[in-house]
């Protein structure tokens, strides 16, 4: 198959798109929503891709606020996966705007230009990346079945082929004292914000002895009620984060431990629970070649990570377990701008960052493209993966 002329139509077809795209964005900037509930997100997508002439699978994979929709016919199958969830407090601090309405412009324009038979594109719709890991439910659902390829770009403040993003798990815990009238029966009570404190305290030693590739933090969701109380009950939800598979493993005994020596100094009793793992990414080599040749050609020199730099972590690390893909970064903003801050949220729906979405709707497309009809490209970026990680299916 001859790749010239679709891919000289690409570029045709995103920015026939651009005010469809841009308008989608804002919209969904503009309302902010948040794991399993990107109602407005999600059917802002749909509309716009019903209003394409799209058939769409809505709702997807068992939850409410996914979708799926497919277009063309024969050999390979290239996903592209668009997010749309928000952060609580600063709304979309990480961009997903932009995520959501580029893949939706990438999996058009592939609609427009793939010939009958050389291959399909599947546009996965997928909520809670934030916070519930909802391309797991996507997986479990088996909606990556056949996937040779899963393709999603992310904003971020500077231009990074292959970002390391650590694996995950999150650890909520829950103490049950006793409460008691603080001054005039303080040893009627059992303290659970005592117990919560201890804990906290162990946690914050424990952060100056663990690797350097290795993160903990958290919040205390719940602190008591009353300072004139002994609190009866207390909570924490606290993010383990890791390079290494099985040192997450080794770190989260080691502050499940903090917790549980503090519930037995102090009496309380504690309950438990950790989220399921969002994985470690495993960007495959060939495919971020060649992403980064498509966004060479249209103006955008991908960087290498720097040392001991990582961008956090995502359920996408789950998908790159299961099939080959990639997670680049594209920058949105001309100087350094933290991610999960109120000036990435401004940044994220300026002129400057849909440019940066359109270039990457672009550079999505391409990318397909090359995996769709090159067999060569398909065969290497296989032998990357299956050398790189077992594959689960």
């Amino acid at each position: 198959m001859s790749l010239a002329a679709p891919k000289s139509r690409v570029a045709e077809r995103v920015d026939a798109r651009a005010d469809l795209l841009d308008d989608l964005s804002r919209r969904i900037h503009a309302e902010p929503e948040l794991a399993f509930a990107e109602y407005h997100a999600a059917r802002s997508l749909v509309e716009a891709l019903r209003a394409e002439g799209v058939a769409v699978t809505s709702p997807a994979g068992g939850l409410d606020t996914a979708f799926m929709a497919e277009a063309g016919s024969g050999g390979a199958l290239v996903a592209i996966l668009g997010e749309y969830d928000a952060l609580p407090g600063v709304g979309h601090a990480c961009g997903h705007n932009l995520i959501a309405a580029g893949a939706l412009g990438a999996f058009l324009a592939l609609r427009d230009v793939l010939s009958p038979g050389a291959g399909r594109v599947r546009l996965l719709g997928c909520p809670a990346e934030e916070l519930g890991n909802g391309k797991v439910h996507l997986i479990n659902a088996g909606l990556f079945r056949g996937v040779d390829a899963a393709l999603m770009f992310h904003p971020g403040d500077r231009d990074i082929l292959d970002p390391l993003m650590l694996a995950l798990v999150t650890l909520d815990v829950t103490f049950s004292g006793k409460a008691a009238h603080a001054a005039a029966e303080p040893h009627a009570g059992i303290n659970a914000l005592d117990a919560l404190m201890l804990g906290w305290s162990s946690v914050s030693a424990l952060r100056q002895v663990i690797r350097s590739d290795s993160r903990i933090h958290g919040i205390i969701t719940e602190g008591g009620l009353a300072p004139n109380i002994i609190p009866e009950r207390t909570a924490a939800r606290l993010v383990i984060r890791s390079s290494d598979n099985a040192y997450l493993e080794e770190l989260k005994r080691r502050v499940l431990a903090c917790f549980e020596g503090a519930a037995r100094a102090t009496g309380c009793a504690l309950r438990h629970a950790f989220s399921e793992t969002s994985e470690l990414v495993n960007a495959n080599g060939p495919l971020a070649e060649a992403f980064a040749a498509n966004a060479a050609a249209l103006g955008r020199t991908l960087d290498a990570r720097r040392p001991g730099e990582t961008r956090g972590s995502t359920d996408m690390g789950n998908v790159t377990t299961l099939v080959p893909g990639i997670h680049p970064y594209l920058a949105i903003a001309d100087e350094p701008t933290p991610g999960h801050s109120h000036a990435f949220t401004a940044a994220a729906v300026t002129p400057r960052a849909h440019a940066t979405m359109h270039l990457s709707a672009k550079a999505l497309a391409l990318t397909a493209l090359d995996v769709l009809g090159d067999g060569g490209l398909r065969r290497r970026v296989r032998r990357a993966f299956e050398g790189r990680v077992p594959s689960r299916g």
